[in-house]
């Protein structure tokens, strides 16, 4: 006969982590990132694609699929890449340069905070710190 106060530390902890989540395996959270892709971040990277092509840039948005599972954009030397992560409770999201020396930076956002504001505004400074104008330190003689 078994004692259900064997094991009662994570038998609680299980049960928190089911409570929020935690415990998602990676198809729910490929099925949580299409929908919230699909919803909310798609349209915001759209909206960065008529800025900058009206700044005569060429853009593409790679779509969704199963092979890649992310949603990208890209513009001149420039990638943003989001895609789901493995906890299932977040978004990863990775600013990059192809060229030169910058490796660009990386990010992750709760699906819960993954709203068209605060994404609109990380993929604006995003695109602002990666396509700007890079200075040379020169040291004058």
């Amino acid at each position: 006969m078994q004692s259900t106060t064997t094991f009662s530390y994570l038998r609680s902890k299980i049960s928190e982590w089911k409570a929020n989540d935690l415990l998602l395996p990676s198809e729910v959270s490929w099925a949580r990132f299409q929908e919230v892709a699909t919803n909310d971040i798609l349209p915001v990277l759209c909206e960065a694609q008529d800025a900058l092509e009206a700044a005569g840039l060429e853009v593409s948005i790679t779509t969704l699929d199963e092979e890649t599972r992310c949603l990208t954009l890209y513009v001149q030397d420039v990638g943003l890449f989001f895609s789901p992560a493995e906890d299932g409770m977040t978004i990863c999201f990775l600013a990059r340069r192809f060229s030169g020396k910058e490796q660009g930076y990386e990010s992750r956002i709760l699906y819960k905070r993954a709203k068209p504001e605060p994404l609109r505004r990380l993929v604006e400074e995003a695109l602002l710190r990666l396509l700007g104008p890079r200075r040379a330190h020169v040291v004058n003689q």
